[in-house]
């Protein structure tokens, strides 16, 4: 009796997979828009005026150099939606074989939301590791993302620890993963400048740019689905037959959910100019593709490369302020011959008709790090935009102990010493302490005085008495 119920079980659940699969395994990440929703803005009138776009977070990020050129709440949390499967791929291509087989646990498969995007996976079926890779990236397949998760790292609590180790190496200052598909959870979030960080290192596997330039993939049959599965792509922007077709874009990930909104990564090259555009929580999710778009076509006319910094030299003032910094932070003096250096060949992006005679440069002595030699950082730009700040480094600097009086101190409020402040409150407390002791010692005599006084005059009163007591008798 109990076989026949699990058999029963087992057919309706098998049932209900193959309806889900029929419905929603390739469902776009996407919502409609209504009549009266936000647009993208451009001006084709006036070609050097930035878009209006309709993401709350944005970025645009020169993948070769890692430079922004277009922020807005670039570093506020977000949460990502499905463009955290650019993380889950990324670290899979990095510890995974595509020759692998992924083996569906009953977690992987059961543990997402029916109506989430998926590809019908059942228990116990057999995928091979590059075609998981494709149902992830291409359809956004939650339940396939889990198994990839589990056959790297064996559970999905440890593969996330391996993502969020990737996170830190790669510089994230706003992300944080629990899962490997991106289905809500108020724990899993990031900003829009991770992501641009993120994609920028997985487009750096030929692998990961293979499967998101690519609109169509077939899964053959495995041991449990006899049919072949077909895959489109959901990115809009690679595909012709979309009204959000740009022929520019090679690649990105989708995202949508009720709390992240829509959620876009992608990139695009035009010449020798690629571009990686991170947009995240805007609703309608069409106008992730229209701001993407828009934001590549200003940048692509509006800015190019130069190497505006050939034949920079340091100033004096700025060795000076240099060796000030240095000297504060190792609590000594420089008994060298300080110099100063930047990367004065660096090549990145300003606006067209930038000129070096409108050049602003801004010297900055933070950070400051002993191991790499790192002393600030050199900010180029103009007088309306930063461009890029580059790292500056020192060589020159020996460090001499001096007494701790001579020490330079920075300029404050008070530029006493540590030690004479110790000193004078020392010298406080031992001035407090004698007045006391002095207050003490004239209480003490004022009793005393006055205790002698009380006995002379007892005495008194008695010696009078006794005259008084012989006189009657």
């Amino acid at each position: 009796m109990k076989e026949k119920i699990i058999y029963i079980i087992s057919v309706l659940m098998l049932f209900f997979l193959s309806l889900s699969y029929c419905f929603v395994s390739f469902a776009q990440e996407e919502e409609e828009p209504t009549t009266e929703a936000p647009k993208t803005t451009e001006y084709p009138d006036e070609p050097g005026r930035l878009p209006d776009t309709v993401g709350d977070s944005i970025v645009v990020m020169d993948a070769a150099t890692g430079q922004v050129i277009y922020e807005k709440n670039a570093y506020e949390k977000r949460y990502p939606a499905s463009i955290t499967k650019v993380m889950t791929v990324l670290v899979a291509l990095e510890h995974g074989n595509l020759n692998d087989t992924i083996t569906m646990s009953d977690t992987a498969v059961w543990g997402i939301e029916r109506d989430s995007s998926h590809i019908a996976l059942d228990v116990g079926e057999e995928i091979n590791f590059e075609d998981a890779l494709y149902a992830v990236l291409l359809v956004s397949a939650n339940e396939a993302a889990w198994g990839v998760a589990e056959h790297i790292s064996g559970t999905l609590e440890k593969f996330c620890e391996l993502m969020n180790q990737k996170a830190e190496e790669l510089g994230c200052v706003s992300t944080h993963f629990v899962n490997a598909n991106g289905l809500h959870d108020d724990n899993h979030y990031t900003c829009a400048y991770d992501m641009a960080l993120i994609a920028r290192e997985a487009i750096k596997n030929d692998k990961f740019r293979e499967i998101t330039a690519t609109t169509h993939y077939i899964i053959p049959p495995t041991n449990k689905q006899e049919e072949e599965r077909e895959l489109w792509q959901n990115n809009k922007l690679i595909k012709e037959e979309s009204a959000f077709y740009y022929p520019y874009c090679e690649g990105g990930k989708t995202g949508f959910t009720d709390q992240a909104l829509g959620t876009l990564v992608t990139w695009a090259k035009k010449d020798d100019t690629e571009l990686i555009c991170v947009v995240m929580h805007s609703r309608p999710t069409s106008t992730t593709y229209t701001d993407s778009k828009a934001l590549y076509e200003y940048f692509f006319n509006n800015y190019s490369y130069a190497t505006p910094l050939t034949g920079f030299e340091f100033t004096p003032e700025d060795i000076g302020k240099a060796e000030t910094a240095l000297n504060n932070y190792f609590n000594g003096l420089n008994a060298d011959t300080l110099s100063l250096s930047v990367d004065t060949n660096a090549r990145f992006l300003v606006r067209n008709g930038f000129s070096s005679d409108n050049m602003v440069l801004t010297f900055n002595t933070e950070p400051i790090n002993e191991e790499t030699k790192q002393v600030g950082t050199l900010s180029v730009g103009t007088a309306n935009e930063t461009y890029i700040s580059l790292p500056v480094y020192y060589s020159g600097y020996a460090y001499m102990s001096v007494p701790e009086e001579e020490l330079p101190v920075e300029e404050t409020a008070s530029t006493v010493s540590p030690k004479k402040e110790s000193s004078h409150s020392i010298m406080k407390i031992l001035i407090v302490t004698t007045l006391l002791m002095i207050v003490v010692l004239i209480v003490i005599i004022f009793l005393r005085v006055r205790y002698v006084r009380q006995q002379r005059s007892i005495k008194d009163r008695i010696r009078a008495q006794r005259r008084i007591n012989s006189r009657r008798r």
